[in-house]
């Protein structure tokens, strides 16, 4: 376990939106590995170590897509996949994983719905294409046809599911199968989430709280700008929403800072005391 100050504060920062910036409404051809937060940010994540507290990348990004530039910011931990993986000191202490027969079944609703669709593990992102169609439309993404391509080690180890559609109508089959077995969150645009049932950033916070001892979530902060980051912002005692950020979101914050392109990050941290 880290050994942590009870003043100190802990904190966590969404990416996507928040420490890098993202147009959900332009997804294709994008390299989610070239993240370079700016100099501002790296100077801030270093003034609060020397401080004492500790920041947390919280990110709906898998494990493999949490970039160099990233890592170099010495976060105290990683909570990745929305929630549903609690990385600390470079090992993965929490994975949360869909049931394989729910992967099967999601996967063979969207062969016969013929959308792409993309399947995250913190290993791989495979992107699940119509037949015929042999790139993906994100760089890294192993195009695949079937759920059996997409196992590693003979496992289907999935924690979270997106999708860029105007609606989930073609898979949902009207039949409540998205709801009975999935969260769903808006991200912006056409993008949408589907994690475990019952995980969301918060659960993810929670875990990265108990981790480092810390009962209730005095002195913890959250950054985000999109819908995936609520349950963050409900979690933590402090919610700071970035100038960018969805209406959603800045309406439960409790500070409304500068927005990504203008270091917002960085001003709510001045603003707070923390650097």
């Amino acid at each position: 376990m880290i050994d942590a100050c009870p003043e100190s504060a802990v904190l966590f920062f969404d990416v996507d939106g928040t420490l890098a910036s993202f147009d959900p409404d332009d997804m294709t051809d994008k390299d989610f590995n070239a993240v370079h937060p700016s100099k501002s940010v790296i100077d801030a994540f270093g003034r609060l170590r020397n401080a004492g507290h500790r920041a947390f990348i919280c990110t709906g990004r898998p494990l493999w897509l949490i970039a160099d530039g990233l890592r170099a910011l010495n976060p105290a931990g990683i909570v990745a996949m929305a929630g549903a993986t609690l990385e600390v000191e470079g090992r993965v202490v929490h994975e949360d994983c869909f049931d394989e027969d729910i992967v099967e079944e999601l996967a063979h609703r969207v062969v016969d719905a013929g959308i792409e669709v993309f399947f995250e593990s913190n290993a791989a992102t495979f992107a699940l294409e119509p037949v015929g169609v042999e790139r993906s439309s994100l760089i890294g993404t192993s195009v695949v046809h079937s759920a059996e391509e997409m196992r590693i080690d003979g496992s289907l180890r999935v924690g979270k599911v997106c999708l860029n559609v105007p609606s989930l109508a073609r898979v949902a089959n009207d039949d409540g199968f998205i709801n009975r077995n999935f969260e769903l969150c808006n991200t912006g645009g056409q993008n949408r989430e589907l994690s475990p049932k019952g995980i969301d950033k918060g659960v993810g916070v929670a875990r990265a709280l108990e981790y480092l001892g810390r009962t209730g979530n005095a002195r913890t902060f959250g950054f985000g700008d999109s819908g995936n980051d609520l349950g963050m912002l409900a979690a933590v005692e402090t919610a700071v929403a970035m100038g960018n950020a969805m209406p959603g979101v800045k309406a439960v914050a409790d500070y409304v800072t500068d927005d990504v392109a203008h270091d917002g990050t960085v001003t709510a941290m001045r603003h707070f005391g923390l650097i």
